[in-house]
């Protein structure tokens, strides 16, 4: 099987072409294209991402990484199908899909309606969650692509994508990625989903089969993380450009100085989050240091804030496993690839449920990207016809 993955919900314009050859039982993937654009550079002088904006640059690139994508996975048939006449009925099919998106309706009239259909069997994409706008854009694309094709399209959700991302064996770090085995579940399993929108605890029990255990009650971690990092004068995004400085040696150490930060919810019963009151503990730190001790200081209250998200994830997802008695715990996620976060679960795991697999995303594959999307529809298989798809904002696993 071969699944074309399209990924907009955030500020990245992802398309993936991935192959499926493996059996049943040792199943594989075979990665024929994966591109990512990030708009991070766009974002950033707004110290966020801004929706509308999101949204004019997918689709300026949904078009243009499309054929590269076909292109470097060698499927693109290029025989011309000639221009398709103004009063053709699917020609205006098109045009009402994509009414809301017109510069993409012109880059797709000009370069994606004289080409034949590519040797695909499936078309997926991100529907939700994520920014309103972004999704539509992507939505509205692989709508128009399934339609003018004549292909399948299966509907993914953005956090199922993360959680299937977690069981890409990659074993090799040489690019481009291309062959990988898809590392088998054994049910039920519980995934920590981490990233700058969403911080969730699901238990699977089976492909399909999920429930939401906790999630955080204000800011994600990922969040967290660049709130963070812009306080401590780090700039956006600043999660990865934190945990550097918190890796950073000190001649001075923290039990000199007695920087502790609270662990919010830790001990809670339930499985939900707070990182909002740990965000604002780091801000009134740094109100009553003052910029020149908090400038001095920033490699300590950066890793004092990273070890308390850290250990607050690790305890809560460590205690649920547990409780559900689970053979597996994933991981995945934007901060995935936070390489505290991926070694205190690892060791944690290993330590107290020996008999339990820990599968961690791929760094490399920890971000937003295509090909989580189309391993995530090679799972679901719930093919839908292109007018019954469209975008959730608020889509949530297992609803």
């Amino acid at each position: 099987m071969r699944i074309l993955g399209i990924e907009t919900s955030c500020d990245e314009t992802a398309i993936a072409i991935a192959e499926f050859p493996g059996s049943g039982s040792k199943p594989r993937i075979k990665i024929l294209s994966n591109i990512v654009s990030s708009q991070v550079e766009l974002h950033a002088k707004y110290g966020g991402v801004v929706p509308n904006l999101a949204k004019r640059e997918h689709q300026r690139n949904l078009v243009p990484i499309l054929l590269r994508a076909l292109r470097e996975s060698r499927i693109m048939n290029h025989e011309s199908r000639g221009r398709i006449k103004t009063l053709n009925s699917k020609f205006l099919i098109l045009n009402s899909i994509l009414e809301r998106e017109p510069e993409l309706l012109k880059r797709f009239k000009k370069s994606v309606l004289p080409l034949k259909p590519p040797k695909i069997d499936a078309i997926a994409v991100t529907f939700g969650p994520g920014l309103a706008p972004a999704l539509w854009v992507g939505v509205n694309f692989a709508k128009a692509l399934a339609y003018l094709w004549g292909k399948p399209l299966i509907p993914v959700n953005h956090m199922a994508g993360h959680l299937y991302s977690a069981l890409i064996n990659v074993v090799t770090n040489k690019r481009p990625l291309v062959s990988c085995n898809i590392r088998k579940i054994q049910f039920p399993a519980l995934a920590l989903l981490v990233s700058g929108g969403h911080t969730e605890l699901v238990i699977m029990q089976g492909h399909g089969k999920f429930k939401i255990l906790g999630e955080t009650l204000d800011d994600a971690a990922g969040e967290a993380f660049d709130k963070v990092a812009r306080i401590l004068g780090l700039g956006y995004p600043g999660g990865p450009a934190l945990s550097a400085l918190a890796e950073r040696k000190l001649p001075i150490t923290n039990e000199e100085l007695q920087i502790r930060l609270p662990r919010p919810m830790i001990n809670s019963k339930d499985y939900n989050f707070s990182f909002s009151g740990l965000k604002t503990a780091v801000l009134y730190l740094a109100r009553d240091l003052g910029v020149k001790k908090t400038r001095q200081l920033r490699p300590l209250i950066a890793k004092e804030f990273q070890d308390a998200a850290v250990e607050v994830l690790v305890k809560k997802t460590l205690r649920a496993a547990k409780e559900y008695k689970v053979n597996t715990v994933l991981l995945g996620g934007g901060v995935a690839a936070n390489r505290l976060l991926r070694k205190e679960l690892r060791d944690a795991v290993q330590k107290e449920l020996p008999h339990v697999a820990c599968h961690l995303s791929f760094v490399a594959l920890a971000g937003d990207n295509a090909i989580m999307i189309a391993l995530a529809a090679y799972f679901s298989g719930k093919k839908k016809a292109p007018a019954e798809v469209g975008a959730d904002a608020n889509s949530r696993l297992g609803a």
